[in-house]
């Protein structure tokens, strides 16, 4: 059978279009493609038309709802420094994760420190609630604030400046387990709203912008409060580009959030030109995140879940607040349509379908390839692995590929995207039988072998939750007598500790 896969040139084709890519790359690609096509027929060295032994894997889909990751509905806490109140539960995030929560949208407020530096003890609570969530496998949505209402006062420009320079090194630290940072800081909650420091003008929010891109890690976002505000920051109207996504630019690490969602004709002022915005925002969010909260309805109706779910795919949404605004969330579970929100809401990648070697020999070769489908309105957002990796079934000793070239914040939402490798064994690996999976980790050295930071597959019988990998293929025979080739490229499994 030939390997040339014209439907799927066409499909990453489509998905291509799809994201806005210039017509000066489809042109480029799309002639190199028919190039390599005319020029190649049906490749000799190419796996299957090599005669390599291989086994054909079809992969049952789920409908089940789990934790994954840095995706899905959130649960609101809040701290206020050095009060003595507040502070972060082992024991309640456990609970969260066991009803499939894995965010934690962590206001700190900073109330005490209107016009002073934070004290020593305020910055260790900081460093004390990322620990513990650390510990406790979620990941946090963080906001700092100086009110919590509209008649208390935020603080001036300086003093905003001074406290981020001191959490820098807190933020640093502890950048394996912030999901992203909301500007927060500026008028009551943090929403850039009620300032007493006349902080609502383009100056001092620009000031807070640069400082805060300063003080974040450049491995994560910062999210404003609406599209305008990026838009006038940057001088620009247009789009983040694929070219432009995960540069860890400026540009390209600023997202977005809406606390105000499906509450009115322009989400309560989250738009300007709510058409204009949210095709923005449909571009824009393939590549920083989105998410936020419900607010009381004023001039539209309640929406029903049908509506939520449409407008969260086309924008993209990540997460959402899963207590406000209750009566609005409550409706979708009445409505039938909160189980599909949970399920989809973030990206969720689901196997379709899997060629494996059946079998090789210690220094020979092994050929994989996996197709795997984005269901969810988002994709991911934060550096992470793809590797493949080899268990012995009998020893459970471990052997890993990671595929340095395949980037999976790429995995767009109802995209179907090809995970290909030919890499080969060490030649000193026992004989034997041996599972293949298929991990995703985090990229953080510090929470990479931890599988609550691992991505689960939407897939009957692969997850492993001791690992955190997804068994992909379980009888891969690694025996002198294979007659396969030896390797002699640079993808190399390496045996893990």
């Amino acid at each position: 059978m030939c390997y040339c896969r014209w439907a799927e040139w066409l499909q990453i084709t489509l998905d291509l279009i799809q994201y806005g890519m210039t017509r000066m790359f489809l042109y480029n690609y799309l002639t190199l493609a028919l190039c390599l096509l005319a020029i190649s027929g049906c490749d000799p060295k190419d796996p299957v038309n090599n005669k390599l032994d291989l086994v054909n894997v079809e992969y049952t889909p789920s409908q089940e709802i789990f934790p994954n990751p840095e995706r899905g509905f959130y649960k609101y806490s809040k701290i206020d420094l050095t009060t003595g109140t507040g502070a972060l539960s082992a024991n309640q995030l456990a609970a969260y994760r066991q009803n499939s929560i894995t965010l934690l949208g962590r206001m700190i407020y900073l109330k005490k420190f209107r016009n002073t530096p934070l004290s020593q003890a305020a910055l260790d609570e900081v460093e004390r609630d990322f620990v513990t969530a650390r510990n406790s496998g979620v990941k946090l949505i963080v906001r700092f604030a100086y009110s919590e209402s509209q008649e208390e006062p935020d603080a001036p420009l300086n003093i905003i400046k001074q406290h981020l320079d001191q959490l820098k090194p807190v933020l640093e630290k502890n950048a394996d387990v912030i999901y992203t940072v909301q500007a927060g800081f500026i008028g009551a909650w943090g929403e850039w709203y009620y300032t007493t420091n006349n902080l609502n003008t383009a100056g001092a929010q620009a000031e807070v912008i640069k400082k805060l891109l300063e003080a974040v890690p450049k491995s994560r976002t910062i999210q404003l409060r609406t599209p305008a505000y990026k838009q006038q920051y940057f001088q620009r109207n247009t789009p983040l580009t694929y070219q432009e996504a995960f540069q860890e630019t400026d540009i390209s690490r600023v997202g977005h959030h809406n606390d105000c969602f499906l509450a009115s004709t322009t989400d309560y002022g989250t738009y300007k030109n709510p058409t204009v915005d949210k095709a923005f925002l449909n571009k824009e969010c393939l590549f920083v995140p989105i998410g936020g909260e419900t607010c009381p309805p004023t001039d539209v109706d309640p929406a029903n879940s049908n509506k939520a779910q449409t407008e969260m795919r086309n924008l993209r949404w990540s997460y959402l607040n899963e207590d406000y605004y209750k009566p609005v969330n409550d409706a979708w579970k009445i409505d039938g349509g909160m189980n599909n929100i949970a399920r989809e809401l973030g990206y969720r990648f689901q196997l379709t379908s899997g060629d494996f070697s059946k079998n090789t020999k210690p220094g020979g070769k092994i050929y994989v390839r996996m197709l795997i489908k984005n269901l969810g309105y988002a994709p991911i957002y934060n550096k992470r692995w793809v590797e493949i990796i080899l268990k012995n079934n009998k020893t459970e000793e471990k052997y890993r590929l990671r595929l340095d070239e395949t980037e999976p914040r790429f995995w767009q939402p109802l995209a179907t995207n090809e995970i290909i490798a030919e890499g080969g064994v060490p030649a000193e690996i026992p004989e034997g039988s041996y599972s293949v999976y298929l991990n995703l980790p985090d990229a953080a050295p510090a929470i990479y072998a931890n599988p609550h930071y691992s991505i689960r597959l939407a897939n009957e019988n692969v997850w492993e939750a001791s690992t955190g990998y997804n068994k992909v293929f379980e009888n891969l025979t690694i025996s002198k007598s294979s007659k396969t080739d030896n390797y002699s490229g640079s993808l190399l499994f390496e045996k893990m500790d």
